[in-house]
């Protein structure tokens, strides 16, 4: 197939080619070029010009949306919510107006309300997964859930395949990937608020996570569209996940939808991959105890 990422010289998206070029012809498309996809076709473009993302993004089978603001610490929120939504926006009509098959886009846990977020909501049961409510509240949390509801909303009303990719706290990138792992292997000892009970994932599960997602094949339904949370097998602090949350919830924690996750591996992630397991042959391949020992760092 013909693959576009956008964003695509960044840190996620350099491990993302680098995942699905072996198998399908990539052109790269960021404010950017590449430094380490040379090779690579690539298309220098600003998302926020829309007569220009209609002309650019043309003959590709899957478009791969990663360029963004990926947090909202060094922007202000309305600058992040309005890029975030533009870009979005005018990449999904030139998806349209081109006749591109099909949209993965890199959403983020944060579109739940409870990954970066202002207010600590209490979930309604956990694991967390596709169908529990979601309730943003910051502008980069509206920002990536909004995205995901146009990439719906353009499934519906125009017949493009949507996949959005709900994953957690990135680790890891193509600058200085090893001293990345580490400092935050070093500095992942609680469950941060930002963070959210230890809700992480390494960026090569990432790419592999879209590399299915863009292969992926949909059954007769109307709209295709799904949508899949992503995260590391194990949460990142070292400590047992349920009692992080009797921690954060003492007198009246949420209900535990599927004890026997937490019985079989009791740090396992507050959110609910096993959709992506089940329907796309997700399998996290990094674990945080594996980190911890790659890097001489004691286990909690």
């Amino acid at each position: 197939m013909n693959l576009l990422v956008t964003g695509g010289a960044g840190d996620i998206g350099t491990t993302v080619v680098t995942e699905i070029r072996e198998q399908h012809a990539v052109t790269i498309l960021d404010r950017q070029a590449s430094t380490h996809h040379q090779d690579l076709p690539f298309i220098k473009l600003d998302l926020e010009n829309a007569s220009e993302t209609v002309s650019a993004v043309q003959g590709f089978d899957v478009v791969v949306h990663l360029a963004a603001i990926p947090d909202p610490f060094s922007d202000p929120d309305d600058v992040v919510f309005r890029l975030n939504c533009l870009s979005t926006f005018n990449l999904l009509e030139a998806v349209r107006m081109n006749g591109i098959r099909r949209i993965v886009y890199g959403c983020s846990e944060s579109a739940s309300g409870l990954g970066i977020h202002n207010r600590m909501y209490q979930p309604e049961y956990l694991p967390i997964d596709e169908e529990h409510p979601s309730w943003p509240h910051e502008g980069y949390s509206l920002s990536k859930y909004f995205g995901e509801v146009m990439c719906e909303e353009y499934s519906r009303a125009y017949d493009i395949e949507g996949i959005s990719l709900r994953y957690a706290w990135v680790w890891g990138g193509a600058r200085n990937q090893d001293q990345w792992m580490r400092l935050l292997a070093q500095e992942a000892n609680t469950g941060g608020e930002k963070d959210w009970l230890g809700a992480w994932i390494a960026v090569a599960d990432v790419a592999q996570g879209i590399r299915l997602a863009c292969d992926f094949q949909f059954t007769d339904q109307d709209p295709r569209f799904e949508r899949f949370y992503l995260t590391a097998r194990d949460n990142f602090t070292g400590n047992d996940t349920l009692h992080l949350v009797h921690e954060r919830w003492p007198n009246q924690p949420p209900p535990i939808r599927k004890p026997e996750l937490y019985v079989d591996n009791p740090k396992a992630s507050v959110f609910d991959y096993s959709k992506a397991t089940q329907m796309l042959g997700y399998t996290p391949s990094v674990n945080a105890d594996a980190l911890r020992d790659k890097f001489g760092i004691p286990r909690r």
